[in-house]
């Protein structure tokens, strides 16, 4: 994704506008900055971090820095969180579908699960309110500790109404469904081998930062 000076953003936005809605959508796109791109300080604020890795910040480094950072301090649970809550809520979402599908490949799971990770992919393809809701429904049959529940949970808290009336509108507060991914994508580390789980985990954030880069679209 291209890096915009102030004066391209600046005329850019002018452009947004005056859009047409079609075109508001792609000029958004691109003035949004990328998830390694993002402070990390911020979204930091949304967990817990110890002391040792809360050092590492004190420069105010992008995303992409701290993490690095924190994997080679290993710091892989933070890395885990801070990633998942700087993508979008759609490639956390695919982060952690991918994940639990390679983790199932090595150790099957119930039909059921295989059904909800499947509907999850359904919205990661069509993000509407109908496949969201279908994963709402598939949360009671997955359970709601398992990887397929607990992402059918995050797509279900992704945006849009969860208020159980139609008669109000009630928004989910708007970091749950990053932090359920972020949770996904432990569960798949452990899912392989609980004894060598942050093996597992390195190479879920190596799947995860090739997501933020753009190198693993869901198309």
């Amino acid at each position: 994704m291209p890096v915009l000076g102030v004066r391209a953003i600046d005329q850019a936005a002018l452009v947004l506008e005056r859009a047409p809605k079609g075109a508001k959508e792609k000029i958004a796109e691109i003035l949004r900055p990328s998830a390694l791109q993002r402070p990390a300080q911020d979204l930091c604020l949304l967990f817990r971090l110890p002391a040792s890795a809360l050092s590492l910040l004190d420069d105010r480094p992008a995303v992409g820095v701290a993490l690095e950072r924190f994997i080679v301090a290993g710091h892989l649970a933070e890395a885990r969180r801070l990633l998942a809550h700087a993508m979008d809520k759609r490639n956390a979402v695919w982060w952690g579908y991918l994940s639990a599908q390679e983790a199932i490949r090595h150790r099957s799971v119930e039909p059921e699960h295989i059904i909800g990770l499947e509907a999850a992919r359904a919205w990661i393809n069509d993000p509407t309110d109908a496949n969201r809701a279908r994963c709402k429904a598939a949360i009671a049959a997955c359970g709601t500790t398992s990887m397929a529940g607990i992402l059918c949970f995050a797509v279900w808290l992704s945006g849009g109404s969860i208020s159980p009336t139609p008669l109000r509108h009630v928004e989910p507060k708007p970091h749950l469904c990053g932090k359920l991914c972020a949770v996904v994508v432990y569960l798949a580390s452990v899912h392989f081998d609980a004894g060598r789980y942050r093996q597992y985990l390195r190479h879920f954030l190596s799947v995860g930062t090739e997501i933020a880069q753009g190198a693993c679209p869901w198309t």
